[in-house]
């Protein structure tokens, strides 16, 4: 008999001494005796001492009870250690099958009709696969797409896991092998005869093919030269992402049968920087047959279709289109690949990959602002401020904006741009602000002294306003250092050797940006930066920072921003079929994971109220999946994978189910004899 040991041994003892205990405990509790206090107490003299002289017999019998609690929990503790019967076979393997569950695997180009997907050819190769294992053999089913799932634990039941199989269904996300390929050998650390089996078509990144290290003499896929395989381990070694898959046996069974696809490899849209009212398209095609394809390209803006155009693209062509547009109202843009007429007729023309037909991108949001400019006189800050076309701009004095507030009759406006001038009274939120020079106990952030001469040494690039900026080359007299709190929310933006002097802060009423010099002592506004500063600035605050992505790549994970939720921690995500997830959210962010093909809504509640709400498109947008030419063969660090070898047979019987029918067997005895007073 053998012992698969699925629990550790140590945990299995620790286990059976305290369940030991707590049956002996359980038994002295219940052998033990009320008393009861009687008036004539010579009356039980006689019963006394019959009770004294029990028979030994007596006395054993009540520890059968004991005997079969103690005998059930250990028959329960060793069929956890899944016993079976039959002798160790030294040849017995420890098999990882990875499935391949990518998007490529949803191809129509397997049975003998053609028209079954890769994933329906694949799930048969692990059947067969499962059936040709040994007694001896135990198997775990990995899933393989932009994540590496386990389906299973090693184990040696085939029909359980032929069931999982079948459940298993392609994604819309790109084949992560380099991470499939490293959990499989850290599944397989430390087993016998370690083996990995790929099942898929090959459609993965040369980087990730190239990841893994083949130990001089180890054992791989079962094919490739010598000097090749110990080239491509020592290539591997220097990289940090390598996989190390000395000892283990490798090997790949392909499926798929066709390469003729013509894909949608890229799509994104976004409106103009300096004039929202208008907007470009950007779409690229790709034809990954070995025939010439013609296809027409539709642009739907909505359930409109604004765009017509017939393409011929040769074998292996890319063609990359650019449409402008003006006018467009806020709503989702959709591009489309139609067969086109003339392509009816031939088989070898027929696209079988359908995912890459269609993408999505959202027209980012046009929003009218209306700013307040609040300065003496600044022709640099008012011409700089002209630039920007969707803005519609006020000037008032300090002395008026002082005035306007303290009696109320300030219109309200999207922000307010503040030049030397720190109010103690300010609109209200959700009014966005921005400061030059703010000083005194108003300013919004708490200062530590005045820099002289600084220079501009780091950049909050991440940061969206400060997108696209250089400033290292800008002159200041002098500056106001900030001390921020993180905890408020609070991140600098620019800073001169770790003394942050611009500053922003985002919080559930408003947003802040503070710059701690003046507009009069440095040449800032006579470089390309300031009006894109200004530009980077009020889009923030709009909310419109994402007008270039809005489109993701899916099996990517990104940080999106949720305008002003500080305090919840997650945000609900319904992605295009419907199917609703949590994302978590930290400092205004979610972490967002697209999986499905479409449109998904990213919404921040706190109860039934919207916090805030975001749309993001997500498309496949890999040339890699939409190049569905199968490989035949694969050649994996150096090294060509060859066919999984034949498995020894041999004989294993598991039989933890009759030991746990047994325990129950053994519960039932109890329970007559404790009721029939056998054993009490």
């Amino acid at each position: 008999m053998t012992f698969l040991t699925p629990i550790s041994t140590a945990i299995i003892g620790w286990a059976a001494l305290a369940l030991g205990g707590l049956a002996v405990i359980a038994y002295v509790l219940k052998m033990r005796r009320r008393r009861f206090e009687v008036p004539f107490s010579m009356l039980w003299h006689r019963v006394l001492r019959e009770k004294e002289a029990t028979s030994l017999w007596k006395r054993l019998k009540r520890l059968l009870s004991l005997l079969l609690v103690l005998l059930m929990l250990a028959l329960l503790l060793v069929a956890a250690l899944e016993p079976e019967l039959g002798e160790a076979d030294d040849e017995a393997r420890s098999v990882v099958i990875l499935l391949d569950a990518s998007a490529s695997m949803k191809a129509r180009d397997a049975g003998e009709d053609g028209e079954a997907t890769r994933m329906e050819a694949a799930k048969a190769e692990v059947r067969r696969i499962l059936d040709s294992l040994g007694g001896g053999d135990a198997a775990m089913v990995m899933r393989m797409d932009g994540q590496t799932t386990p389906l299973t634990r090693f184990e040696s039941d085939m029909p359980r896991l032929k069931k999982l199989v079948e459940g298993v269904q392609p994604s819309d996300t790109p084949a992560d092998l380099r991470r499939a390929l490293g959990a499989a050998a850290d599944a397989l650390r430390d087993r016998q005869n370690p083996t990995i089996i790929l099942v898929g078509d090959g459609a993965y990144e040369e980087e990730a093919l190239g990841s893994a290290v083949w130990a001089a003499g180890g054992g791989g896929g079962g094919g490739g030269g010598g000097d090749e395989a110990a080239a491509g381990a020592a290539g591997g070694q220097e990289r940090l992402d390598a996989v190390d898959l000395s000892a283990i046996d490798v090997s790949y069974v392909p499926v798929g049968s066709t390469g003729e696809n013509v894909g949608i490899v890229s799509f994104n849209a976004r409106r103009y920087a300096t004039d929202k009212t208008s907007y470009e398209v950007y779409i690229e095609v790709q034809n990954f047959g070995q025939e010439v394809a013609r296809r027409k390209l539709v642009l739907y803006n909505g359930d409109l279709a604004t765009d017509v155009r017939t393409l011929e693209l040769g074998p292996g062509e890319k063609l990359r289109q650019i449409y402008s547009r003006g006018g467009g109202e806020d709503s989702v843009l959709r591009a489309s690949l139609e067969l086109d007429a003339g392509d009816q007729g031939g088989e070898a023309r027929r696209d079988a990959f359908p995912l890459d037909d269609e993408a999505w991108a959202l027209l980012p949001a046009r929003r009218k602002q209306k700013v307040l400019l609040v300065t003496k006189d600044n022709l640099y800050l008012e011409g700089a401020m002209l630039v920007y076309d969707n803005i519609a701009v006020d000037k008032l004095t300090p002395e008026e904006f002082d005035a306007a507030v303290a009696d109320g009759t300030l219109p309200e406006y999207s922000a307010v741009v503040l030049d030397d001038h720190t109010p103690a009274a300010l609109p209200p939120p959700p009014t966005h602000l921005l400061y030059f020079n703010p000083a005194g106990e108003h300013s919004p952030f708490r200062t530590r002294g005045r820099l002289r001469g600084p220079r501009i040494t780091e950049l909050n690039d991440d940061h969206p306003v400060m997108r696209w900026l250089v400033m290292s080359d800008v002159n200041f007299d002098e500056t106001s250092v900030f001390s921020l709190d993180r905890e408020r929310g609070e991140v600098a933006l620019a800073s001169s050797v770790r003394d942050p002097i611009i500053a922003a802060r985002r919080s559930k009423e408003r947003k802040v940006i503070a710059c701690g010099f003046s507009l009069s002592g440095t040449d800032l506004m006579l470089r390309v930066a300031f009006p894109l500063f200004l530009v980077n600035s009020l889009d923030w605050f709009a909310a419109d920072e994402a007008d270039l992505m809005t489109t993701y790549p899916t099996g990517s994970r990104v940080r999106v921003p949720m305008d002003g939720v500080l305090a919840v921690s997650e945000a609900e995500v319904v992605s295009p079929t419907g199917r609703t997830s949590r994302a978590p959210l930290v400092d205004g962010f979610a972490s967002f994971y697209a999986a499905e093909v479409g449109v998904h809504r990213l919404a921040a509640r706190d109860g039934d109220r919207v916090l805030a709400e975001v749309q993001l498109a997500a498309n496949l947008s890999s040339p890699t999946e939409s190049d569905i030419a199968p490989s035949s063969e694969l050649i994996l660090g150096g090294k060509t994978l060859a066919a999984p070898a034949g498995f020894t047979a041999s004989h294993r019987r598991s039989i933890w189910l009759y030991l746990v029918l047994l325990a129950v067997l053994l519960l039932c005895v109890e329970w007559v004899t404790f009721n029939r007073r056998i054993t009490v």
